[in-house]
């Protein structure tokens, strides 16, 4: 089973570093892997169209750099993309709860 480095990091009491992503386009998951700057990168999947193959591509991606992987979903969507999202790789899923 692949480590996470997210998990491992935050129970050493080690900071974390990661940046946001809106495009489900791998080659930019690709990109900030080869500086070697971030731990993980978080795929805000709020704000942007993504589909089942996109989750798996990044995943995959993320995993070719060493990084962890979020995926922030929104509430409404929460028990399905949730499910794939574990399912496709994601090694941690951040829920919104927006409420007024």
């Amino acid at each position: 089973m692949r480590e996470n480095i997210i998990r491992q990091k935050l129970e050493a009491g080690e900071p974390t570093l990661s940046t946001h992503i809106h495009s489900v386009w791998p080659a930019e998951i690709e990109a900030i892997g080869y500086t070697g700057l971030y731990d993980y990168v978080e795929f805000v999947a709020e704000y942007g169209p993504s589909d089942l193959h996109d989750l798996d591509n990044m995943c995959r991606t993320s995993e070719l750099f060493n990084m962890g992987s979020m995926l922030k979903i929104d509430q409404s969507l929460m028990p399905y993309l949730a499910q794939r999202g574990i399912g496709a790789g994601y090694q941690s899923i951040l829920f919104t709860d927006v409420r007024t």
